[in-house]
């Protein structure tokens, strides 16, 4: 399969809402509540095999929790510069979104795991290429009538799971959207969508 990707990487659930583990210390002179137990931690903050939400390791060492969604990642970027959604990817650091203005330029918004947070950007990919194929390929992204949202609905229409990544790419002069599900599990799933019918036109099992 001759497949050719537009995502461009230079630098979408609700907003994420902290869950907060309060601890009360309930003591007097008399000791008498020296007996209560500090509650544990949640189960909820180790991820399983099938959970979308996972720990990574930062360029700092630290451990980050990359949570949020691809819709909210999407209207985040959105606010941030006007134009059309060509893919929201989530990485180690939080999510990469690609918008595509009018005049065809690539912006890159780099956003943090709760999708809500600008890291950087929008950053413009100035790159001039005049290959004909690839002005042939963006002219063809461009006039894709499916967006990305109606994408997703096909997509889970087809297959159930949790969104963790959307783009839009070519495949054989056909334009499509790829779906991603629960990457970075053992039900890794991907799901192409025409971009022009909104059809569904394979689901693939991710290795």
């Amino acid at each position: 399969m001759n497949r050719t990707s537009r995502r461009t990487r230079l630098a979408t659930a609700a907003v994420l809402a902290p869950l907060a583990l309060g601890l009360v210390a309930c003591g007097g002179d008399d000791g008498d509540n020296d007996d209560v137990a500090a509650p544990t931690a949640s189960a909820s903050s180790t991820p399983s095999d099938d959970d979308t939400t996972g720990d990574s390791t930062t360029d700092d060492g630290a451990t980050a929790t990359v949570e949020g969604d691809v819709e909210t990642a999407a209207v985040t970027a959105l606010a941030e510069i006007d134009g059309t959604v060509f893919s929201v990817d989530r990485d180690d650091q939080g999510w990469d979104v690609t918008i595509v203005t009018a005049d065809g330029v690539e912006n890159d918004i780099e956003l943090g795991p709760d999708a809500t947070t600008v890291v950087r950007g929008p950053v413009a990919d100035d790159t001039n290429d005049d290959d004909a194929d690839d002005a042939a390929e963006a002219e063809l992204l461009m006039g894709a009538s499916v967006d990305y949202l109606a994408a997703i609905e096909a997509a889970l229409g087809e297959m159930q799971g949790t969104v963790t990544g959307v783009d839009l790419s070519e495949d054989n002069g056909v334009a499509i959207w790829e779906v991603q599900l629960d990457e970075d599990t053992a039900n890794a799933m991907t799901v192409d969508v025409d971009a022009q019918t909104g059809d569904v036109l394979r689901t693939e099992q991710d290795d």
